[in-house]
């Protein structure tokens, strides 16, 4: 009996923990509020004909915060809305183009990548996209006029 009893006691001492424990573990995770619904986001970035290496194309949503990419070799983005999130909250952005930047060099050092992107595209933006569900291209095809 004396057995029983104190397997019992183990056994409700744990569920009395984890009850305990639950609401603050569930206080710390993502709720839906937290993260909004988004769309995964690609595209391609050129300027007078040309891929743009390195630029980072910034989606700004009117409330919220914004998802960023960076452009490969060819030119190609992909957006993230975290670290863990890829793509944009839904609805209305402003994108801004830019290539400046500081870069980290091999040897630990950094250095500034010039703006090679005009400023009607960057600090000026009147580009604007709609996210939608579901996947989004958004090609950009920039000019230096």
């Amino acid at each position: 009996m004396i057995f029983r009893t104190t397997s019992f006691l183990r056994r409700t001492s744990l569920l009395l923990t984890m009850i305990a424990v639950l609401p603050i573990l569930t206080a710390c995770s993502p709720t839906p509020e937290d993260q909004p619904e988004v769309g995964f986001v690609t595209g391609i970035v050129v300027l007078d004909g040309e891929p743009v290496t390195g630029a980072v194309v910034d989606f700004a949503p009117a409330s919220g915060r914004p998802s960023s990419g960076i452009t490969d070799k060819e030119g190609r983005y992909e957006l993230a809305y975290n670290p863990t999130t890829k793509g944009a909250k839904i609805g209305k952005h402003t994108v801004r183009i830019s290539t400046q930047r500081y870069i980290e060099n091999p040897d630990g050092s950094t250095s500034e990548q010039t703006e090679i992107i005009p400023e009607k595209y960057n600090d000026q933006s009147t580009l604007t996209v709609e996210v939608k569900p579901g996947e989004n291209d958004f090609p950009f095809s920039l000019d230096k006029e």
